[in-house]
């Protein structure tokens, strides 16, 4: 594995960006680490960054919360070899609108981020992979298929609109006109369906060397997909299976107003050995199986992408105890541009 198909993120200049009123940060191409204490602004460097990969930060969903006190905007710039070529990618945001520009171009909406600059991130509090809901597992599996697919946030965008749509009928108890929402439903709940099914596939076959060189031999990472049509493979079946099942509910799910069937209600079963992970695993199987699966989603995109994503681990520390935490420094020299941030020298 070489840096010459790798994305490389040279410089990062912020301005009025949570503590820093303005701050410029040169990169290495390969790791970067960043250490001090808490409230220091660590995290803050790896947000931005994951602001330029997809628009949101992993903090807070409010954009306003990334601005520095008293101030009314912000802006991040950064500069980057992709595929060879120096590119340019600038966020501002004026208190009330985002706006992106690449090379020049002004980006419609956020989700043409994706895909620009691939990268995974993991912080402590990305246990809730683990602990978390279901909604939590499904936003891992989504959000690591858009930035590979740009037709899975197609069909991820159309599904819910239709299904909130279908959501008001049933809620009026009006369902003249709820097959038509349906039938947009179906055709891109089969296609969310399958990259799941596909996208865990690949993590489960990834992430299995991975989970045992962190955590040792004889604790085998396995993970399902839970849906009610698993045994369904193809797009045609899939969406006949909606379709039946939507119809055969309708009633029901008047009475609650609801839609009740489909990707939105899947979930990611992750077991280690034989036992499911949220019920059993302590708290240190719990991280070490978060991180190997956010190791496996960076070599998945790898491979997809035919590029090297960036890799950012906020609080190295608290996600691995010590042995664990050397095995995964070892393992991090293979992955092209990393960004750790510690309280503790790594």
């Amino acid at each position: 594995m070489t840096l010459s198909n790798g994305l490389i993120l040279q410089k990062l200049y912020l301005r009025n960006f949570r503590r820093y009123e303005e701050a410029l940060f040169q990169f290495e191409p390969t790791l970067n680490t960043i250490i001090g204490p808490n409230a220091f602004g660590k995290t803050t460097v790896l947000e931005a960054i994951q602001c330029l990969m997809n628009g949101r930060s992993f903090r807070t969903h409010q954009m306003g919360d990334l601005l520095r006190d008293g101030q009314k905007k912000f802006s991040i710039e950064a500069y980057f070899i992709k595929q060879g070529i120096e590119q340019n990618l600038k966020f501002y945001f004026d208190g009330n609108e985002r706006k992106i520009i690449y090379n020049s171009s002004t980006l419609s909406s956020a989700t043409h981020l994706l895909g620009l600059i691939h990268g995974v991130v993991v912080t402590p509090d990305h246990v809730s992979l683990i602990k978390g809901t279901p909604v939590v597992r499904r936003h891992f599996l989504d959000l690591q298929i858009a930035q590979v697919d740009p037709l899975y946030v197609h069909h991820l965008t159309r599904y819910t609109k239709a299904m909130r749509q279908r959501n008001v009928l049933l809620k009026r108890k009006e369902l003249s006109t709820i097959e038509s929402w349906e039938t947009e439903m179906a055709g891109a709940a089969a296609y969310i369906t399958l990259q799941r099914k596909q996208a865990v596939h690949d993590l489960q076959k990834i992430g299995l060397p991975i989970h045992e060189m962190l955590a040792g031999e004889g604790q085998a990472l396995l993970l399902d997909y839970k849906s009610s049509c698993s045994d369904r493979t193809n797009m045609g079946e899939l969406r006949e299976h909606y379709l039946q099942q939507w119809g055969k509910m309708r009633h029901r799910e008047k009475d609650v107003g609801t839609t009740l069937y489909g990707p939105h209600r899947d979930d990611l079963l992750i077991k280690i050995g034989e036992r499911e992970a949220r019920l059993f695993a302590s708290e240190g199987q719990q991280r070490t199986c978060v991180m190997a699966l956010k190791l496996a989603e960076w070599e998945r995109l790898r491979l997809i992408s035919h590029e090297l994503p960036l890799m950012l681990i906020d609080d190295v520390g608290v996600s691995l105890d010590g042995s664990r935490r050397q095995k995964l420094l070892m393992h991090l020299n293979a992955l092209g541009q990393v960004f750790l941030t510690s309280t503790d020298n790594l």
